[in-house]
């Protein structure tokens, strides 16, 4: 994990109070069973997520974002809580032990040489002790390999559900279209644009009588840094070419030679040399990326059953709304 990837993994824990938190009276704000949360650890979620859409948005967008992002931490903990009471009915949890992995193996990635240096750096970003970064990640953690274990892992697709669906959609499932090249170039102002037209149309009637070899022409006339390469460009992709010049060189047949184009300041000479025409990727090359496509709708779709399952089987007590965040 990089240290970009650290602060990722901050932005979405447990914040400080800030000056104005400190004020806010510990009002119970969810309950499920008997686990609750208040409105100040909202307002602590809230807030660390918050920043970042402060810098991002502005107007009425931010607006929404804004309105968007305190439904959507309403929602994420009331999801939690219900998870954590599944995890100690199914007796599923996470240990110490992996927590402190997790946080040696954060601690390498990051060139953290004690947990000294990691606390000041969770103290600079979120305001957390290393106590409190341990307990946030144990709760993530124990709620996601619920998921995983209850759910996800539930979720199989039989490799002729993979077959069908390549069947189906093969044309998704393609190689790109590319193309090859050779090209001449060579550049011009207004005082010598006339004199070096003359110059091209001069070498491209070479090269069709076969007094010239294209390569020879190339290093004779070419003044463009693919001249170290015999003016070859290869594997093009449509739309990385200037179009004036894709449109030429694609209206050409393989080693067909195409008259003198000019784009502001420069002509150019070219030569097809190679399409490759999209063609369809092995199967087993692209099942894993199948596999997801298929599964990701119906795991969505499970999860949320799964909570409104979980719901319908707890006592829920939701006592905030959106603004009071």
């Amino acid at each position: 994990m990089t240290k970009r990837a650290l602060i990722l993994v901050l932005l979405i824990v447990l914040a400080p109070a800030t000056l104005g938190l400190s004020k806010v009276v510990e009002k119970i704000a969810i309950i499920v069973n008997n686990r609750a949360t208040t409105l100040l650890d909202l307002k602590k979620i809230y807030n660390a997520r918050s920043s970042a859409l402060f810098q991002k948005y502005t107007g009425d967008e931010l607006k929404k974002q804004i309105k968007n992002l305190k439904k959507q931490v309403i929602e994420e903990k009331l999801e939690e809580l219900l998870l954590l009471e599944k995890a100690n009915q199914e007796g599923i949890s996470i240990t110490d032990e992996q927590i402190n992995s997790f946080i040696q193996q954060l601690m390498k990635e990051n060139n953290f040489k004690t947990e000294a240096q990691l606390e000041n750096a969770l103290m600079q970003s979120t305001g957390m002790t290393l106590a409190e970064f341990k307990k946030n990640q144990k709760t993530q953690n124990t709620a996601r390999t619920v998921i995983n274990q209850l759910v996800v892992r539930k979720i199989q697709v039989d490799d002729s559900e993979l077959r069908a669906y390549y069947a189906q959609h093969q044309n998704d499932y393609e190689t790109p279209f590319s193309y090859s090249l050779q090209e001449i170039v060579m550049f011009f102002n207004g005082q010598n644009r006339d004199r070096v037209l003359a110059t091209m149309k001069e070498c491209r009637a070479r090269i069709a009588a076969h007094k010239l070899g294209f390569a020879e022409a190339v290093q004779k006339y070419s003044e463009a840094g693919s001249k170290d390469y015999n003016g070859e460009m290869q594997n093009i992709k449509k739309g990385d070419l200037n179009k004036k010049l894709e449109k030429a060189a694609l209206a050409l047949k393989p080693q067909e030679l195409s008259p003198v184009i000019e784009i502001p300041g420069s002509f150019h000479i070219v030569r097809l040399t190679k399409v490759n025409k999209p063609q369809p990727r092995p199967f087993e090359e692209v099942k894993e990326d199948i596999r997801r496509k298929i599964r990701e709708p119906q795991i969505d779709a499970a999860i949320k059953k799964f909570i409104a399952e979980l719901k319908g089987s707890y006592y829920v007590r939701v006592d905030v709304k959106p603004e009071d965040l």
